[in-house]
């Protein structure tokens, strides 16, 4: 038996700008290949997004396109292809759409170490994304 190693060629990694960022793009940089590129997603979920989606143009909405467009050039800098995608409002649902409009071969993301109803939030995006896409997941436990 013959068992090949996978080669990702666009791998998604959802952020949430919190601590476990730099973890999670590391890990995901340790699954590409030279020919890979990568996609920066993070959802809005702020209350203007709620009501207005991709349309809202709030404080929030922003500060997160620019923190996602930071860490775009600081990795473009470092010789990687990145893309950045922002979603809006329903974290675990847009999570699932962007990784099929990008055509991602592999998912990136993490867990916190909460407890009570953090754990639970969390937990439920990890799950209902891990069975809606389909593509491999690596859920980062941090």
């Amino acid at each position: 038996m013959v068992i090949e190693k996978p080669s990702y060629r666009k791998i998604a990694i959802a952020l949430d700008f919190s601590d476990i960022d730099q973890s999670l793009i590391a890990h995901a940089l340790g699954q590409g290949n030279p020919e890979s590129s990568y996609i920066l997603i993070h959802v809005v979920e702020s209350p203007s997004s709620k009501l207005l989606g991709a349309e809202s143009d709030d404080y929030e909405t922003r500060k997160d396109s620019t923190k996602l467009e930071q860490y775009k050039q600081m990795l473009t800098k470092q010789g990687y292809t990145i893309e950045t995608r922002l979603g809006f409002n329903q974290r675990a649902r847009e999570i699932v759409r962007l990784v099929a409009e990008t055509g991602a071969d592999l998912l990136v993301l993490g867990t916190h170490g909460h407890t009570g109803l953090k754990d639970f939030i969390y937990g439920e995006t990890v799950e209902a994304v891990r069975h809606e896409v389909k593509i491999p997941v690596l859920v980062i436990n941090t």
